[in-house]
């Protein structure tokens, strides 16, 4: 299986509405970035115009450089926040940036900041109801890949308000490697999973309680041996593959309970019960291959990455412990299809390619009713194949996390 740091390092039933009818929530989409050419390594932030109507509809309009020393980029929010505040990082420096989007003709970088406390290497975020941010970080802050991670609780202004240690008695501290999460306030709760950035290792799930960051749990995915698995729709009988190594995004389905999340090894997985003293993983579905990565939930319906068939694919998840297959979209042979993202109304995605190959992303539309998946008519690529970075010139790009205006 590739690893996630070399995926890093080698980037950076009803009718749809009708074209002319159709008009999209966000107006800007902001891409993070890095130069693909070594020898003027750099991180960037780049927008691209989506409004209607522009005369630069689908162009670069502006370049955010995240400032000297910056190399590589990876994940940032899912969605941007009413504070109109994009957190960001650069994982192989170890820093997160803050992106000041509220004004889209003047894009500041509003903070920066590397570790918390005792760790360090930020993987993702999650915006809480006081504003403050709840940051993965990969490794103890004092050598890069030297688990156990943990969890903090980050204000707007970088200080450390609060921070939780993932380090579980009887587990290895190299499996402790925090990668994403998901907060359910109502449940007063935190799902977090592990899977390291660097080495093939991630020990599963860890269930917390949101009020003090209480690790409560520490659960392993089922499915090993493989064959386990077989029978699972999407899968063949004579299928191999452990998929259930290496878990990615959890995310809250829209029963406002159940937890689902994929694997990088294209497993698809629901946490339930995880605000007792008995949560359960459940395994439900398979995908093709290897390297499934972000996923989006739009209502009922579990919108994923499947890089190995250079498709999107789209399931309805009404009923959890057995999604099914109602569209998928091919992008191509030279897409590898990884981070996916929405716009507000979740009629629209943007896709990038995992691959050095192909720096590009695609724009699809979603029929948020019928779950149907189609490329966006007006504007289905956008190219990051030569950006101007103020201060170093024309690079060749490779985007990474991809954000909607709000």
């Amino acid at each position: 299986m590739m690893k996630r740091l070399t995926l890093l390092i080698a980037l950076a039933g009803l009718p749809s509405v009708s074209v002319a009818q159709k008009s999209h929530s966000a107006d800007w989409l902001y891409v993070w970035t890095a130069s693909a050419d070594s020898t003027r390594p750099a991180a960037f932030l780049v927008q691209f115009d989506l409004r209607d109507g522009s005369p630069t509809a689908g162009q670069i309009t502006s370049v955010t450089p995240a400032g000297e020393g910056s190399s590589g980029t990876h994940h940032s929010e899912h969605v941007l926040q009413s504070d109109g505040l994009l957190y960001a990082d650069d994982f192989g420096l170890g820093r997160t940036f803050i992106f000041d989007l509220n004004d889209p003709a003047n894009i500041k970088i509003h903070k920066s900041f590397t570790t918390a406390g005792p760790f360090g290497w930020p993987h993702s975020y999650v915006r809480l109801a006081s504003g403050n941010r709840l940051i993965t970080y990969q490794f103890q802050s004092s050598k890069f890949d030297t688990p156990p991670g943990g969890l903090a609780e980050v204000a707007t202004d970088g200080r450390v308000v609060r921070v939780a240690a993932a380090k579980t008695d009887g587990i290895d501290d190299k499996e402790i490697t925090p990668y994403s999460l998901e907060v359910i306030p109502k449940l007063d709760r935190v799902v977090s999973t592990s899977t390291s950035m660097v080495e093939d290792t991630g020990v599963g799930l860890q269930v917390w309680r949101l009020s003090d960051l209480e690790l409560l749990h520490t659960l392993r995915i089922p499915g090993d041996p493989p064959h386990n698995m077989s029978g699972m729709p999407g899968m063949s009988m004579n299928d191999t593959v452990p998929h259930h190594l290496f878990p990615g995004e959890p995310r809250l389905l829209a029963d406002g309970r159940t937890i689902m999340l994929a694997t990088f090894t294209c497993g698809l997985y629901t946490l339930t019960g995880y605000d007792s003293e008995k949560p359960k993983v459940t395994p439900v579905y398979t995908f093709p291959g290897s390297n499934c990565a972000v996923p989006v939930v739009i209502g009922k319906y579990w919108v994923q990455t499947v890089p190995d068939i250079h498709a999107v694919v789209a399931l309805d998840v009404s009923n959890p412990s057995s999604p099914r297959e109602v569209s998928r979209i091919e992008l191509g042979e030279s897409a590898r299809p990884h981070w996916l993202g929405s716009d507000a109304r979740g009629d629209r995605l943007v896709v990038n390619s995992g691959s050095a190959r192909d720096p590009r992303l695609y724009l699809l539309d979603f029929d948020t009713k019928t779950g149907k998946l189609t490329r966006d008519p007006k504007l289905p690529v956008l190219d990051v194949s030569r950006v101007m970075v103020p201060g170093i010139g024309e690079v060749p790009g490779n985007p990474h996390a991809s954000v909607f205006s709000r």
